[in-house]
């Protein structure tokens, strides 16, 4: 029965990852589109790339990595955007302090910044990605963790 559980969470967290290559991939391609092409801010291409990033990985998480069963989509959806709010504030953040830091101290910064920024978001999206989203997608997002419940009480408390 230990050995299924083991296989289990390991075919779960592959998924999961495998889920997280698609959304990064579409997040890191809007991203430098973007950035490089359209001109846009890189902070705003960023912030473009996470929202398609996030919603990508949502729907395939539901669907196929995690295959929830026992939660509806809309709870499991409302989950997803506070677990979402932190992974956008850690991954633009930490992109942001990243592209800053290479950008104080390298001065190769106008020939290379769209090679700075996909470095820079590569090191952080790996962070968040592993430390941050998958904890909390696997022990709460696309869990029956009866947020319905939970929610419930809190608003009869502010009542």
């Amino acid at each position: 029965m230990v050995k299924s559980t083991k296989k289990q969470s390991l075919l779960v967290f592959l998924r999961a990852q495998l889920s997280a290559q698609f959304a990064t991939l579409a997040d890191f391609v809007l991203t430098f589109v973007c950035f490089r092409w359209l001109g846009i801010y890189y902070l705003l291409a960023t912030s473009i790339g996470a929202i398609a990033g996030g919603i990508i990985n949502c729907v395939i998480n539901y669907k196929w990595a995690f295959a929830t069963k026992d939660c509806q989509f809309k709870w499991v959806f409302l989950k997803y955007i506070l677990v979402w709010g932190g992974s956008f504030v850690l991954n633009v953040g930490g992109v942001y302090l990243l592209v800053e830091f290479l950008q104080d101290y390298t001065h190769l910064w106008e020939r290379a910044s769209s090679f700075y920024l996909i470095v820079a978001k590569t090191i952080v999206s790996i962070l968040v990605s592993v430390g941050w989203n998958y904890i909390l997608h696997r022990h709460f997002v696309f869990k029956d963790a009866h947020i319905q419940t939970t929610f419930k009480r809190i608003i009869k408390k502010l009542d």
